[in-house]
């Protein structure tokens, strides 16, 4: 029987909080100031799971691979958010294998193309194709969960030499009248704390979040509004885009045809701030 006080914060735990997408789950659910927070890292003494703990994470040792001490991280948890962009299917289901760990709101993020209803148009890409099936995997379980499909990163853009590669697949791979949807980490984030602070209104809900949409003219305009490189001015040949992994040339291909759907005025009556494009490279440093 648990001895916590019932008035005591509640227990999160963030996989991947060091990450760019966990890294802005992090920062939103301590911005709110309600939960105790909780790392999980395979070595608590590193750099990155020190400076969580210096933000005020309880940092716990583990291993995806080890499922005791997966369960032990989420002893006494109201929920869980597993933010690894590419989670192997046994991992998260070694996570959701014991909904009585987690007896609230598990929370995971998957992305647009797992939706069934897009099956025949979704991206093969690897971890499009295991997030399906992890989303599967809990629904067969019945756990009692929320899952967020965030769209393309505008946080991808802040390397000089990522943002070069992601042009030009763009230049390469989608039509010039083809809009790209993008969202912000911390928004993603903001999303999560909404989430875990409402469940009622969340678990059993999927949604695909995202905070603009621009074609590849206007996100290379904006760019260079603030100061920031925006690409060759000439398109790379598909051959000398080969190098680059299967999975991530195929997803580009998918934004060029079926693409990303969110209800972005839908999103933007219930989270009035989240940012455009313009918005969020205007909180950047100069690029």
């Amino acid at each position: 029987m648990s001895m916590r006080n019932d008035n005591s914060p509640k227990i999160i735990v963030v996989l991947g909080a060091t990450g760019q997408q966990g890294g802005g789950i992090a920062r939103a659910l301590a911005a709110d100031g309600r939960w105790k927070l909780r790392a999980f890292s395979r070595n608590p003494a590193s750099d990155s799971a020190r400076r969580l703990a210096a933000r005020g994470f309880e940092v716990v040792a583990g291993d995806m691979d080890d499922p005791a001490s997966m369960r032990a991280a989420f002893k006494g948890a109201h929920g869980v958010f597993p933010s690894r962009a590419r989670t192997k299917v046994e991992r998260w289901r070694r996570a959701a294998a014991s909904p009585s760990q987690t007896r609230r709101l598990p929370l995971g993020s998957s992305t647009s193309s797992t939706d069934p209803s897009a099956a025949q148009t979704a991206v093969q890409a690897s971890h499009f194709e295991s997030k399906r099936r992890i989303e599967e995997h809990v629904l067969s379980i019945r756990l009692p969960a929320t899952i967020v499909r965030p769209v393309f990163f505008m946080d991808n853009f802040t390397k000089a030499s990522m943002r070069l590669v992601l042009l030009a697949l763009m230049r390469s791979y989608v039509p010039k009248a083809k809009p790209l949807q993008m969202i912000a980490v911390d928004d993603i984030g903001k999303w999560v704390a909404r989430a875990f602070a409402d469940p009622a209104g969340f678990i059993g809900k999927a949604e695909e979040i995202a905070g603009d949409e621009l074609t590849r003219a206007q996100i290379v305009a904006a760019l260079k509004r603030h100061g920031w490189s925006a690409g060759l001015p000439f398109p790379l040949p598909r051959l000398l885009l080969r190098p680059l992994p299967y999975d991530v040339r195929r997803m580009f291909e998918w934004f060029g045809t079926a693409g990303y759907s969110a209800d972005i005025p839908a999103l933007k009556a219930r989270q009035p701030d989240i940012l455009t494009f313009e918005d969020w490279l205007a909180r950047q440093p100069t690029g």
